[in-house]
């Protein structure tokens, strides 16, 4: 279950970059020509790209929480089992 939770951490990872990425390239293709029709479409383009990308994050944030959950409950479950085999 830890391997899983170190996956899901190194995409979360991977995804923030990316999305930081595309916002610097988005700021500068908002200072390079905001009359250019080809500019404001390759734009729109990174901006879809960056929802896409934010909306795969906050995905990877909720399997992240769900596998912490599991995983607390597992070890409780492991605490609770030792006690029992102890006494």
């Amino acid at each position: 279950m830890k391997w899983k939770l170190k996956i899901v951490v190194i995409e979360e990872r991977a995804n923030e970059m990316e999305i930081e990425d595309l916002k610097g390239k988005l700021q500068v293709m908002k200072h390079l020509g905001q009359d250019d029709a080809a500019v404001q479409k390759k734009m729109e383009e990174m901006n879809n790209e960056l929802q896409e990308k934010i909306d795969d994050l906050q995905d990877l944030e909720s399997t992240n929480k769900a596998l912490i959950y599991k995983e607390r409950q597992s070890n409780d479950e492991l605490h609770e089992a030792r006690k029992v085999l102890i006494q």
